[in-house]
């Protein structure tokens, strides 16, 4: 009896141990998962102004964060079908954010009279790349 707990246990450690391999050679061999697109990024600096009639022009940093927060941008696929993005810069006019590699056409929604010159855009993401966009508002106070 001893005899066949003794084969026992020996079938055991080899099954136990024929697995282990099969587990380790099979995670060795296994395909590597389909990589996502590669990706870039936009950064824009947005400069907003002017923010008073008359300079000097004092007002709140919550007002300030509020002004820049009201303004968006909106990134379209080339085809300008479908929005990829819609982004509200912070507090000091900056936006960054990731995007997949491609063409691209940067628009702002337009608050009350303002305007730019810098807008439309399109724009070129590359892999790994930052692609930089400035923007310069004009509120149209006077």
């Amino acid at each position: 009896m001893r005899k066949n707990g003794k084969n026992y246990c020996i079938g055991f450690t080899i099954v136990v141990a024929l697995l282990l391999w099969i587990g380790f050679f099979s995670g060795c061999l296994e395909k590597e998962p389909e990589s996502s697109p590669e990706t870039g990024y936009l950064e824009a600096n947005i400069t907003i102004g002017p923010l008073c009639p008359v300079e000097p022009c004092d007002i709140p940093e919550e007002q300030k964060a509020e002004i820049y927060s009201a303004r968006t941008i909106q990134i379209y696929a080339k085809n300008r079908e479908k929005a990829v993005k819609e982004l509200s810069p912070d507090p000091d006019g900056h936006i960054k954010t990731e995007l997949e590699t491609g063409v691209y056409i940067v628009e702002m929604k337009p608050l009350g009279i303002d305007r730019t010159a810098a807008l439309p855009a399109e724009i070129r993401i590359s892999p790994g790349e930052t692609t930089y966009l400035d923007i310069s508002i004009d509120t149209g106070i006077r």
